[in-house]
């Protein structure tokens, strides 16, 4: 698993027993997207977490953190020494290490760190339900269980959300092959004034001996 995996106007909370008690999982959702989609632009920090099954009965375990920004319908990935700019169904990848610039169609699983994307998964071929309540630094973590229709791959997943903002905080896939995969929002910052040139591709910000790789256009 190569990138698994990326935000909504919500109401007042009077009480997270009370609307935890009467309003749906899938509907708790829905709003928490909706907020995320309202936003003008979104900063966050996360760090992702792959455990997987290894040889002799040992699991392994690596650990990556990043940053991601989204203005709009364009978005910019920091991960492993890497930047992704996506755009209009588009990702251009400048690999300083290998001194290039892919770019690239999008296919479906490099964007998955955005809010928005990791809440839409899969929401109109799942079960939901309430998975409890955590407290973490404080505050309380709404954890939600999605269980996929029909995926060869992935068993469930545990989305976790702040009570307080409505910002996702949390996302875990269980895989059928024993894989576990987390993403963790460590700072999520909203509006703060991003522009088109912040997470935008522009070729002139990189080396010009940086190889340049596009599909041919006809």
């Amino acid at each position: 698993m190569i990138f698994r995996s990326l935000a909504v106007a919500a109401l007042c909370v009077v009480g997270s027993a009370a609307w935890a008690q009467t309003e749906t999982a899938l509907a708790f959702l829905e709003r928490v997207k909706k907020q995320a989609l309202a936003y003008s632009d979104q900063k966050i920090s996360f760090t992702s977490v792959l455990d997987a099954p290894g040889r002799n009965g040992q699991r392994v375990q690596r650990k990556t953190s990043g940053e991601v920004w989204v203005k709009g319908e364009s978005a910019k990935l920091v991960l492993q020494g890497q930047t992704f700019f996506f755009k209009s169904g588009v990702v251009t990848t400048v690999s300083p290490e290998d001194e290039e610039i892919v770019v690239r169609k999008l296919d479906g699983d490099a964007k998955q760190y955005t809010p928005a994307v990791l809440l839409s998964q899969y929401e109109k071929s799942s079960s939901f339900a309430w998975a409890g309540t955590q407290t973490v630094a404080g505050r309380s973590i709404k954890m939600v269980s999605m269980v996929p229709k029909n995926d060869p791959d992935v068993a469930k997943v545990i989305l976790g959300v702040d009570a307080k903002t409505l910002k996702l905080y949390s996302y875990t896939e269980e895989g059928k092959n024993g894989t576990k995969s987390k993403i963790t929002m460590v700072a999520y910052e909203t509006n703060k004034g991003l522009t088109a040139n912040d997470v935008e591709f522009k070729r002139s910000n990189y080396p010009a001996n940086y190889e340049y790789i596009a599909p041919k256009t006809k």
